[in-house]
């Protein structure tokens, strides 16, 4: 069945099956894309293909599901009106190393994305977003650096995941397991216990593997296990 749909995807969907399979046709068709880029849900994903050599993306960029990356604008089939003059609308897009790309962002054509950079959902990038930067809105505007970002979210995981695990109790009817709460390791995992499948599978999705796992070796978990977490919880 899945071979089924994976023809069908080459036919139908030009490789939309999956990102691998995509990345590799849009790399067919002249854009430039560097390692460890993910297109979660390709088959949603609107990349423009009408001049892909105008296109690149660097290395470590994640891209969610919905976005929308532009190169050509056809508007001037509406000003060509005026006086019958055609006016071309191309540009280069060029995404740099380690940006991330969420739900349903759209990337108009002559803008460049800096390296460190987080573009929020359903934002519209017009213009260029400076490295280390944090980016939401229409247009999208600089909100924070990625410094500032890193420590808000540092401050926040305890208040979050206490949170995710309850409401999974509350929920569910059960206590939660590790892997429901996998984002947040480094509050309760034992360091010595970085071969552990749910942890080096987070370790490994951040795309800074090395970084991460040196990160994780080299802190104190704030809580002595798993369990003593979900008691703290109350559950």
């Amino acid at each position: 069945m899945r071979g089924l749909f994976n023809l069908f995807g080459r036919i139908f969907l030009k490789g939309k099956t999956d990102s691998r399979t995509y990345i590799k046709h849009l790399k067919k068709i002249g854009v430039k894309i560097g390692r460890d880029v993910v297109i979660y849900s390709p088959y949603k994903t609107n990349i423009d293909e009408q001049n892909p050599h105008m296109l690149e993306i660097g290395d470590n960029v994640k891209i969610l599901s919905g976005a929308t990356i532009l190169t050509h604008d056809f508007s001037w089939c509406v000003s060509s009106g005026l006086d019958g003059i055609i006016t071309g609308a191309v540009g280069k897009v060029t995404i740099k190393n380690n940006v991330f790309i969420a739900r349903n962002v759209t990337i108009m054509r002559n803008v460049t994305i800096g390296e460190n950079v987080i573009i929020g959902a359903n934002s519209v990038v017009t213009k260029d977003c400076e490295s280390n930067s944090v980016y939401v809105g229409v247009p999208a505007k600089r909100i924070m650096s990625i410094e500032e970002f890193h420590e808000k979210r540092k401050n926040r995981q305890l208040e979050e995941a206490v949170s995710v695990a309850k409401s999974y109790y509350e929920r569910m009817g059960e206590r939660p397991n590790k892997k429901i709460l996998r984002e947040y390791v480094f509050l309760f995992e034992k360091r010595d216990d970085y071969n552990d499948p749910i942890t080096d599978s987070v370790l490994r999705d951040s795309g800074h593997y090395d970084k991460c796992l040196d990160a994780f070796k080299n802190t104190e978990p704030q809580f002595n296990g798993f369990e003593e977490f979900l008691s703290y919880c109350g559950l």
